[in-house]
């Protein structure tokens, strides 16, 4: 089953898919006008079945204010594609990224536009493992 793994924020959604068990980072898409269609696209162009979105929760569980936004974000997509929603809890996700990309040693300006989509990995990832233990 292919799935694609989403970390939505309010400037630029981090986009991974699966191949098999293996979750790899794909795209990051702006978040401005036609960002649905863009997603759509990529749901038809690789026959997604399934979409993991990423949700931010306060270290203590609780709902933040990126928290709504995350919802808002996953109520759109869901009236306008036709695929089921899961959700995974995304903290640290994004930190994660960074930590690999200064690592690597990729400069903080050439990091904006790849911590997105190896954050939308690490989720994907995530929901991947747990599901393969179940």
């Amino acid at each position: 089953m292919r799935v694609l793994g989403c970390d939505p924020g309010e400037r630029r959604i981090g986009l991974a898919i699966s191949v098999g068990s293996t979750a790899l980072p794909l795209s990051v898409i702006e978040r401005k006008e036609g960002w649905i269609e863009a997603i759509r696209a990529v749901v038809d162009h690789y026959g997604v079945e399934l979409m993991v979105v990423g949700v931010p929760l306060a270290l203590s569980g609780s709902t933040t204010a990126s928290t709504t936004m995350a919802h808002r974000f996953i109520a759109e997509v869901a009236a306008a594609i036709k695929v089921p929603v899961v959700e995974e809890d995304e903290r640290f996700s994004s930190r994660g990224a960074e930590r690999a990309l200064s690592a690597a040693g990729v400069s903080m300006p050439r990091q904006r536009g790849k911590i997105d989509d190896l954050a939308a990995a690490d989720i994907l990832q995530r929901y991947l493992d747990r599901a393969a233990s179940d």
